[in-house]
Formats: C-alpha cells, structure tokens, sequence
C-alpha cells in the first residue's frame, strides 16, 4: 500500500512527476471519489454535475493532473455521487490500480462513503491510494479539522482505516490556530505530526515517509523539534 497526502492537485507539477515516476504506471486506471463537495458550494444535483462531469472545471484538472505519467481520459474512472450506484461504485474501485481522494470536506465525504457502504471496500483495496486536503485526512483512522473559514471549532473525525501512528496538517502556514490545533492533537496522542504546506506533499510506503518540497515535521514522538 502506498498513500500520498497533499494538500492541492499538485499531482501533475515536475517534483510530484519525479518523486512518483516509479509509482504511477501508465498503464493505472485511477478511480475518483466525487464525494468530497460542501453541500453548501453544490445545493442541487444539477450544479454538482456542472463541476465534475466530463468537459467540468475538475474534469479537466484531473486529466491534466494524470497525464505527465502517461495516463489517458479512458483509464479514468469517475465515481460520481448521484449517477453511480453502490455496485457500480464498488466495480470502478475494484478495477483501479490507483484510488483518488478530492479536496473539500472531509467530514461528509466520509459520510458519503459510509452512506453508499464504500468504507470496507476502499480498506481493501490497499494499492496506491492519493487525496488532495480533505482527501488526504480521511486516510487516517483518526483526523483532525483544525478551526478555519469552513469549520468554526476543531474537532477529531473518524476516517478510513488506512493510516494511524501520525497525524497531518494540511495547508499549513504557520497560524495560531494551526499551532493551538497542533498541541491539542500532541498532547492526545504523543506521536509524529507532519505539516504540508500547500506547495509539499508526503508519500508513504512501507519504507517510510518521503518528503516532497516544504512538506516537514513538527512534532516527532517525544515533542516539537
């Protein structure tokens, strides 16, 4: 199982091409989750689609994201929230070499995913898994949602059981209330916390963890270093 954790689409940028280049294969089909929108950016269905289907503003980000690797529009599978089914959604998940998590809300993502009973099948599939933000926070078993424009309080989240012993900040810039956020969330668990700026990302193998321009640590397991 690999994992990589960013906080923008910054998969197709020449550092993410060459730190993955071994990873991605050109021959990958790549699943999407669409399930990551605020409901309060898509209210109704027909906006929803206006965004994300075929000739849509992320459509088109996504295939210029994978293309650098040699990955075409055919090898995509879109799993769309209001036209795929619980089977059909399980068959483009089982059929991907690559699992891809959008930015948005991690909150009701995975409340989507437990609604269309997505959970085990993603645990399972334990190839290549990437998220963007909220996409990269629900691959914990455990997150945080530190204060911020779209969540008026911090508050802890259950995840997917794919990632635990770290924590994550996304965008991270330094602020009080990331820095509060962080201390509340070493003083729960005692363990690495890792902070991705908006330019850096994390890859994670059972090597370890490859760091991807400013992306850094913070905390390691005995405190702030």
């Amino acid at each position: 199982m690999i994992n990589v954790l960013m906080s923008r689409g910054i998969l197709g940028t020449p550092p993410m091409v060459e730190a993955l280049h071994g990873i991605i294969k050109n021959n990958h089909k790549v699943a999407i989750l669409l399930y990551s929108f605020f409901d309060k950016d898509f209210s109704d269905e027909e906006s929803y689609q206006t965004y994300y289907e075929n000739g849509g503003e992320y459509y088109l980000k996504i295939i210029e994201s994978f293309a650098p690797y040699g990955i075409g529009e055919d090898q995509l599978l879109w799993i769309n929230y209001y036209k795929d089914d619980i089977k059909a959604a399980k068959d483009k998940i089982n059929q991907a070499d690559i699992l891809y998590f959008p930015g948005g809300s991690p909150d009701q993502m995975m409340k989507r995913i437990i609604e269309k009973d997505l959970k085990e099948t993603i645990e399972m599939h334990q190839k290549i898994y990437i998220g963007s933000s909220a996409g990269a926070m629900v691959q914990f078993q455990m997150y945080h949602i530190s204060k911020d424009k779209d969540y008026q309080a911090f508050s802890y989240k259950e995840g997917l059981d794919l990632l635990h012993g770290f924590s994550i900040e996304v965008h991270y810039r330094r602020r009080k209330k990331q820095k509060s956020a962080l201390r509340k969330v070493f003083r729960a668990y005692r363990h690495p916390i890792f902070t991705i700026p908006d330019d850096g990302a994390l890859i994670v193998d059972q090597e370890g963890i490859t760091f991807i321009e400013t992306a850094d640590i913070l905390y390691d397991d005995r405190g702030i270093l």
